[in-house]
Parts: C-alpha cells; sequence; structure tokens
C-alpha cells in the first residue's frame, strides 16, 4: 500500500520494549501531568487504582481495563496500542494516502481524484475513479 510521511507525521518516543510503566509514565507527563496524582483526578479514578496501571507490564494482558485504556488513551491523545504497550512509541505513524484523502473536504477529495485520474492516464495504467 502506498504511504505518504509527511515531515509532521511523527515524534521521537521510546521503545515498547522498555515496558509499558515508563510507556505510561513518559505519555502521561509529555501530556503535562507531573504527578500520577494529579492525572488520576482528571482520569477520575482512585490515584492507588493509576498507579497500578503505571506499574503494569506491557500488552493487551496488561491489566487495564479496557474502558480504562480508552480513556487514558483519549485523554493523551494516543492509540490504545501505545498506552497498553503493544505499540511502540518511537515509530511514528505513517500517514497513509487514504488517510490523508479522508481527511480532505469534498472539493479537495474531487480534485484529488482528478489528478489521480491524470496521472493515470499520464502513466497509462488505466485506472480510473473508485
Amino acid at each position: 500500500m502506498l504511504s505518504i510521511r509527511p515531515a509532521h507525521a511523527g515524534t521521537s518516543r521510546t521503545s515498547a520494549n522498555t515496558g509499558s510503566r515508563r510507556q505510561l509514565q513518559r505519555l502521561r507527563r509529555e501530556a503535562g501531568f507531573r504527578s500520577a496524582k494529579e492525572f488520576a483526578a482528571e482520569l477520575g479514578v482512585p490515584e492507588s487504582t493509576y498507579a497500578r496501571y503505571e506499574r503494569a507490564t506491557e500488552g493487551p494482558d496488561c491489566g487495564i481495563p479496557l474502558s480504562a485504556a480508552w480513556a487514558i488513551a483519549d485523554r493523551l491523545g494516543e492509540s490504545i496500542d501505545v498506552v497498553v504497550g503493544r505499540e511502540s512509541m518511537d515509530v511514528p505513524h505513517v500517514v497513509t494516502l487514504d488517510e490523508r484523502a479522508d481527511a480532505l473536504g469534498p472539493e479537495g477529495r474531487r480534485m484529488l481524484a482528478d489528478f489521480m485520474d491524470y496521472l493515470e492516464a499520464r502513466e497509462g495504467s488505466g485506472g480510473g475513479r473508485r
């Protein structure tokens, strides 16, 4: 699949191999929350509960309930896979052409389709609009 990675597509982060404890802690700190207590209050969960999440092992068996993982991911602006340590923080998200096209409005999509038609005709692939 064709993917395009613009300069703003990713940021430097630590590896998932460091474990979700450090990963979740770093995500929290990068979001501006200095303490687990402060972030727990933001989420509306007891401090001891959130602290347990930061101590959890990485991966889907980390023990963080799905609803809590979603809430943490949403509040931190990250994917749930990054929050539970299943996905590396170092790997920048590569923005695909489809994702970029989906972000366009109707006029932008029409222009993109016209341009793709032009390129396909130029290359002789004989494709057409989807």
